[in-house]
């Protein structure tokens, strides 16, 4: 009897082991070089507020979905916010938005981000899941606020794609093939396949040992 249990209680460690081995966010899109290393320049991004500014100027970046759908959670940004004489500090939205075929569209999410350092940064925000279709184009833009100033940074990557500017709210402006900024896109962190295998293969033996006990 003794030995029956202690089967059947190294079986169930293995499993809940197994399911907590290694689980990753999916990744949605990814722009970034390793070391999320990104571009040094970029395009500007004013929240219109601050002495000095040219305008309230957002910035957006397409992406596309795989072929399956997704859920989105967590948006990352390589970013620099202006340094002394003018420093740019200060709020900013991260809006996921739908594509309209001439840019942005509706917001689907909004993350908002107050930030307090200057000079060369990597901006992560996450909210709740937004479900994302497949094989569907979807919009993240920079949208600065107030007295916000400084740029959204390019990808290191090679990557180029569909991108959009846009001043003091009018139309925006779309760039085809052009390098894009630098973004990360990810979902829910979801099980490797070698945690599902460990998995499995707990709750088998685990199974095995009750069907030997009947």
């Amino acid at each position: 009897m003794k030995r029956t249990l202690g089967w059947t209680a190294a079986l169930v460690t293995l499993t809940l082991a197994g399911g907590a081995v290694d689980a990753r966010a999916a990744i949605i899109f990814n722009n970034f070089g390793p070391g999320d290393d990104f571009a040094n320049g970029g395009r500007v991004v004013d929240g219109g507020g601050a002495p000095g500014s040219i305008g309230n100027i957002d910035q957006a970046a397409s992406f596309t979905v795989g072929a399956t759908d997704q859920m989105a959670d967590t948006i990352s940004l390589g970013i620099w916010v202006n340094e002394a004489p003018n420093v740019g500090t200060g709020p900013v939205d991260i809006v996921l938005a739908a594509d309209t075929g001439a840019g942005p569209g509706a917001a689907l999410k909004t993350y908002s981000a107050n930030l307090n350092s200057t000079g060369k940064q990597l901006l992560t925000v996450s909210g709740d899941p937004v479900p994302l279709d497949a094989n569907t184009t979807y919009w993240v833009v920079m949208d600065a606020q107030d007295e916000f100033r400084g740029s959204w940074n390019f990808n290191t990557t090679g990557d180029f794609g569909l991108t959009a500017g846009r001043t003091d709210l009018n139309p925006w402006n779309l760039r085809p093939d052009d390098q894009r900024y630098s973004l990360r896109v990810e979902g829910p962190a979801v099980p490797e396949p070698a945690s599902l295998a460990v998995l499995g293969m707990g709750a088998m033996l685990v199974a095995g040992r009750r069907r030997r006990r009947c």
